[in-house]
C-alpha cells in the first residue's frame, strides 16, 4: 500500500509586494519575488531537478491586497533548474501598505498533462516471479488518484528492474520500519523515474539502503536499481508501482500500463495472478503451473515451508500431490492416477480452482498396488503433462 509522498507543500509570508530571498522546500523547489521599477513577479525554480526533466508546481497568491495574473490557483511546469518567472503581481486599489501577500506552492514529479504512449511495452519490475496481491481498483489504498496502482508480493532484497527506461528524479532509502501505520505514509524508500513522455513511475517501500541508483542517473528498461523491502506504510513485503501524470488541483492521474509477461505477449495485469519475465521456457503446465514442481510425498505440506518430495512412495499409506499455481480461476484442475503395466485408470482427481491460491494439496488415499505410475493433469478438458512415480511394496 502508498499513497503519493510526493506533494510537497511550501508557504511563505512577506509584506505586500516587497522583494524577498527564495524560500525552498525539502525537494529544493523554490519561491521568491522579485520587484522591478514598474512591476513585482513570482519565480521558481527546482534547484535540484536534473536537465529535461520536469516538475509540475501548484501555485496561490494568497491576500487581500493584491492579485496576480493569471489568477491562482494555478499549475506550472519546471523544466530542470532553469529560472521561471509564473505570475505578475499587481497591488489593489487602495491595499493597505501593510499587507502580507502569502505564496503557496505544492510541488509533484512530473510534467503537467502528459501524453501516457499506451502502447509501451513495459518490463516488469523485478527478478524471477510474482503475484499481484492488490491489482487496479481495488483494496483501500488502490482508489481515485492510486486507482491504476499495482503491488507485487516479493520476498525482501528481491532485485528491482527498471519498468522503462527514464531519469531518476528521486531515491531515498534512509527508512527502516515498515507496519500499517498511517504515521509512516510518507516513509517508504522509493525511486521516482520519469519516462520520455512527461510521465513518472514510483517503485515502493524498498528496503533499508536498498536503492542502487541516484538522482540524475539515466536507466535504461532492465536494469536494476534496488531492492525489495517493507518500509512506510505496509502490510509485508513488496513492490508498490505506479505510473502518473500530475493533474490541476493536486490531483494525478494514475495509468493502467501493459508488461510483456511469461507468453512474451503484452498485456495488462490482473490481481491474484502470478507473472514473470519471458525467459523462452515453456514447462508443462506453463504457464497455469509447472508440473516440474508438482510433488509427492507421504508428509502432509506445512504453510511457507517447502513440501518432502519423493518419487517413491509406499503402498497402503496415504500420500499428498502439491503443485504449484500461477494463474487465477475458476478452472477445473484434473488428474488421472494409471497404473503404466495395465495403462489403467486407478484413480481420478479433480478439483475446481478459485481465485487467490498460490498451490494445491491434494490428499491421496492408500492405493495397493505396488508398480510404475503416471499422473497425467488436464486443465479443463486440456492435457497438461505428466508425472512418473513408483509406488513400492
Amino acid at each position: 500500500m502508498m499513497r503519493l509522498f510526493l506533494l510537497l507543500l511550501f508557504l511563505a509570508t512577506l509584506p505586500l509586494l516587497s522583494e524577498s530571498e527564495p524560500n525552498c522546500d525539502r525537494k529544493n523547489v523554490c519561491s521568491w519575488v522579485e520587484t522591478g521599477e514598474s512591476e513585482s513577479a513570482v519565480y521558481l525554480q527546482a534547484k535540484s531537478l536534473p536537465p529535461e526533466t520536469h516538475i509540475t508546481v501548484f501555485t496561490s497568491i494568497e491576500g487581500t491586497g493584491v492579485e496576480s495574473i493569471p489568477p491562482t490557483p494555478k499549475s506550472f511546469v519546471l523544466n530542470g533548474n532553469e529560472k521561471t518567472k509564473v505570475l505578475l503581481l499587481k497591488k489593489k486599489e487602495g491595499a493597505d501598505p501593510s499587507s502580507v501577500v502569502q505564496v503557496l506552492t505544492v510541488a509533484y514529479y512530473g510534467k503537467l498533462g502528459a501524453v501516457h504512449d499506451d502502447s509501451y511495452a513495459y518490463t516488469l519490475p523485478f527478478d524471477g516471479k510474482s503475484w499481484i496481491s492488490t491489482g487496479y481498483n481495488s483494496g483501500a489504498e488502490h482508489r481515485g488518484d492510486a486507482a491504476n496502482s499495482l503491488d507485487f508480493v516479493l520476498t525482501e532484497g528481491t532485485p528491482i528492474l527498471a519498468a522503462r527506461e527514464g531519469t531518476v528524479v528521486e531515491a531515498e532509502d534512509k527508512f527502516t520500519v515498515g507496519m500499517k501505520d498511517p504515521t509512516l505514509i510518507d516513509k517508504a524508500n522509493h525511486i521516482i523515474i520519469e519516462h520520455s513522455d512527461g510521465t513518472v513511475a514510483i517503485y515502493g517501500h524498498l528496503k533499508p539502503e536498498g536503492v542502487i541508483v541516484k538522482t540524475g542517473d539515466k536507466v535504461i528498461a532492465g536494469q536494476r536499481i534496488g531492492y525489495s523491502g517493507n518500509t512506510g506504510y505496509s502490510t509485508g513485503p513488496h513492490l508498490h508501482f505506479e505510473v502518473y501524470r500530475p493533474e490541476e488541483n493536486r490531483r494525478k492521474k494514475t495509468f493502467p500500463t501493459l508488461f510483456v509477461t511469461e507468453t512474451g505477449e503484452k498485456e495488462y495485469l490482473s490481481e491474484e495472478n502470478a507473472y514473470w519475465n519471458p525467459d523462452g521456457k515453456r514447462f508443462q503446465g506453463f504457464p497455469i503451473t509447472n508440473l516440474e514442481e508438482t510433488c509427492l510425498g507421504t508428509l502432509p505440506p506445512e504453510k511457507d515451508k517447502e513440501p518432502i518430495c519423493s518419487e517413491n512412495i509406499i503402498a497402503k499409506k496415504p500420500f499428498y500431490l502439491t503443485m504449484p499455481i500461477y494463474k487465477a480461476g475458476p478452472y477445473l484442475l484434473r488428474a488421472e492416477f494409471i497404473l503404466i503395466k495395465t495403462q489403467k485408470v486407478i484413480l481420478n482427481f479433480q478439483e475446481k480452482i478459485p481465485a487467490g491460491i498460490t498451490s494445491i494439496a491434494w490428499r491421496i488415499p492408500a492405493q495397493t498396488k505396488s508398480g510404475k505410475y503416471k499422473v497425467k493433469f488436464y486443465l479443463d478438458e486440456k492435457e497438461l503433462g505428466e508425472k512418473n512415480f513408483q509406488m513400492l511394496p
